[in-house]
């Protein structure tokens, strides 16, 4: 693991993507194993979140540690999108959500990582464009979020 201290990365920048709106690419060659962006931003109970998100369409609530803390994303992760062939995987070092490079990444490629939604009532359609789309961001099972 190559620890990036930097929580919006000099490895990324956000422009428009094929997958969802805005995403973000690379900016340089990028090693397998690398933490290039924190997940970061105000940490909330599930039940409060799910209080403050209740009308709303789009969040960037990644859960944290045991499930009950979600992080609320204000930094450049949010941004990444999901894949059904990703590139990039999180990780969780010392109460923080890292996105980690799973392979060497070539400059200008897309930073995604697959979802593996979980909880939900919404439909969550994927448009990655990958051979191996499920159609979905839920993953199989919510086992499918432990990491390998």
């Amino acid at each position: 693991m190559k620890k990036n201290p930097k929580r919006n990365s000099h490895f990324a920048i956000i422009r428009s993507s094929r997958i969802h709106a805005a995403g973000v690419f690379s900016t340089q060659a990028i090693k397998k194993g690398t933490l290039i962006l924190e997940y970061d931003g105000p940490r909330l109970s599930k039940e409060a979140a799910d209080i403050v998100y209740e009308n709303r369409k789009d969040t960037y609530l990644f859960g944290i540690g045991d499930g009950t803390q979600v992080i609320d994303g204000h930094s450049m992760a949010m941004f990444v999108n999901h894949s059904c062939d990703p590139n990039c995987e999180t990780a969780e070092y010392d109460d923080q959500i890292w996105i980690q490079a799973m392979r060497d990444i070539e400059p200008g490629e897309e930073l995604v990582y697959d979802y593996y939604l979980y909880d939900g009532e919404e439909e969550a359609p994927c448009y990655c464009g990958a051979k191996t789309c499920r159609g979905t961001m839920y993953g199989v099972s919510p086992s499918s979020q432990k990491k390998k």
